[in-house]
Parts: structure tokens; C-alpha cells; sequence
């Protein structure tokens, strides 16, 4: 078998059970120690939370908001990668800037949802910040992941989305405890 990055669209659909499993379980695995990782962050912040038990009701939004923004843009990348030249730092700020402006959106939306859930300010303040701040990174993220694992010769289809998730959820939850441990 070639190597997964050399392998053309239509090898990658018809390569054996076994094969895809293997160029698939180690990228799984670790987005398992990813998903542990961010497990231990939350439980460093055990105190604070139980302080302001409202902000874990909001854990699983930050993560999907900037997982979801990152599938989103690594899904676009990665196209482009394969099909397309072009300025690749230009293309990851103009990422970036789509990310900024659609996490204050959605930060917004999000914590207006979150005064009506937790019936606080202080708590809506710190949602809304950290989903804008949660954003913007995943689309950076999303864009340099793919960039590492192609320069690695790893095919950036096949592992970018499971180490990428992982990566954008440690980072996402560490940007919302931070920003909340800073705020509250």
C-alpha cells in the first residue's frame, strides 16, 4: 500500500477494512487523549466550578461552537489544499478574520442564551467572550494542523479532523475557564 498521503481519492475509497482502519484508529486514539486532556483542564478548575456551577452547563456549547467552526474551515482547507495554489498566510487571515466575526455573532447569540439559562450577567460576559475568543483560534487551528501534517507527510483527510478536534477543545475549554476564572 502507498503511503496514505500519496494514496488518490478513489484508492482511499476502495482500500481494504483492515487498511482503513489502521490509517484511521491512531488518529482516534488521539483525539481519546486529547478529549482526557481537556478533562483534566476542567478538573483543575474543579473550585471555580463548583463556585459558579452555571459555567459547566455551558462546556459542551464552547467546545461544539469552536469545533463546529473548525470542521467548517478545515474541511474548506483541506479542498483547497488538494485542488488549488494559493497564499497560504493570507488565505489563514482572511480565516481568521471569518472566524473573529462570526464568533462575535455567535458569542453574542450565546450569551444572550446564557443570561436567560444562568439569569446572570457575569456569566453571559463570560460565554460570550470565550466563544468569540474560542472561534477565532479554531479557525486558526484548523488551517495550521492540516499545513503540520501535510509537512509530516501525513494525509491531512485522514487525521486533521480527530487531532484537530481534540486540539480546538483543550484550547476552547482552557479559553473558557481562563476567561472565567479571570472575570468571576
Amino acid at each position: 500500500m502507498k503511503h496514505p498521503i500519496q494514496l488518490a481519492r478513489s484508492e482511499l475509497v476502495n482500500i481494504s477494512l483492515i487498511e482503513l482502519i489502521k490509517l484511521r484508529l491512531p488518529w482516534l486514539i488521539i483525539g481519546l487523549l486529547g478529549g482526557l486532556v481537556a478533562s483534566l483542564i476542567v478538573s483543575k478548575y474543579e473550585l471555580s466550578l463548583r463556585e459558579n456551577i452555571a459555567l459547566v452547563f455551558f462546556i459542551p456549547v464552547i467546545a461544539y461552537m469552536s469545533d463546529a467552526i473548525g470542521t467548517q474551515t478545515e474541511t474548506i482547507f483541506i479542498r483547497a489544499l488538494t485542488d488549488l495554489k494559493f497564499n497560504i498566510l493570507t488565505y489563514i487571515l482572511r480565516e481568521f478574520v471569518v472566524g473573529s466575526v462570526l464568533g462575535s455573532v455567535v458569542g453574542a447569540a450565546a450569551a444572550i442564551g446564557a443570561f436567560f439559562l444562568s439569569s446572570s450577567v457575569d456569566v453571559s460576559y463570560v460565554v460570550g467572550i470565550s466563544i468569540f475568543l474560542s472561534m477565532s483560534a479554531a479557525t486558526i487551528l484548523a488551517c495550521l494542523v492540516p499545513i503540520i501534517l501535510r509537512y509530516f507527510k501525513k494525509d491531512p483527510a485522514v487525521a486533521s479532523g480527530p487531532f484537530t478536534t481534540a486540539l480546538q477543545d483543550i484550547v476552547s475549554i482552557t479559553i473558557y475557564l481562563g476567561v472565567a476564572n479571570s472575570l468571576l
